[in-house]
């Protein structure tokens, strides 16, 4: 008989972690290994575990589930990642799958769909369903921003004006307005309103 599916799950809220265990402690196929909070702790409990799969959120305190997932693809690549989580933007699914991440659910995804989607993770398998399929489709063309155009975007999208941006990262307001121009050519908008509505629709920017 295999060895059971050994899987981390990193996971803030207690109540979801309780709710994964009981689907797949249901299972003799599969075993959480450990639980944790913090996307800090991800690598090292799957170096303790030996975890053949990792469950992770994208909003975790500390360090995103999006840079947890660079690090645990990086040091060991043969991890599978599946994301379980509230962020349904388009640039969400793609940050993450292109960080490592195998899979990509929502949190309202039925019990049937996280089984298949561990199975087909451990197998080395994307599994990315329909409707998530259909958002990577409808991103935006050449939206890739810099790191420093994001710090812009999401200062924008607090009210900052561009001095007030600038102050806050240390650079010249006339560069804030050369980002502010290139976020709205990448974005193919002409404002920056329209720019921080499509931002927070697409999860360019997350509003919490």
């Amino acid at each position: 008989m295999n060895e059971p599916i050994r899987i981390l799950v990193v996971e803030d809220q207690y109540f979801f972690r309780v709710a994964l265990r009981t689907t797949i402690e249901a299972r003799s196929d599969m075993r959480i290994v450990g639980e944790t909070g913090h996307g800090e702790n991800a690598l090292e409990l799957c170096r303790l575990h030996a975890a053949d799969l990792v469950i992770m959120d994208l909003r975790l305190p500390g360090i995103s589930g999006f840079k947890a997932i660079e690090v645990i693809h990086r040091q060991m690549p043969g991890v599978g990642i599946l994301v379980l989580s509230n962020y349904e933007g388009s640039e969400d699914v793609h940050r993450a799958l292109s960080a490592g991440a195998l899979a990509y659910l929502t949190k309202d995804a039925s019990a049937e769909i996280l089984i298949e989607a561990i199975l087909s993770v451990k197998a080395g398998k994307r599994y990315v369903p329909a409707a998530i399929g259909a958002l990577l489709a409808d991103r935006v063309p050449g939206s890739e921003l810099t790191a420093r155009e994001r710090e812009v975007l999401a200062l924008l999208a607090k009210g900052r004006s561009n001095r007030e941006v600038g102050e806050a990262l240390h650079i010249s307001e006339n560069t804030v307005r050369i980002h502010v121009s290139r976020i709205l050519d990448k974005l193919g908008v002409t404002d920056r309103t329209q720019a921080v509505l499509l931002a927070i629709q697409k999860g360019l920017v997350h509003m919490d």
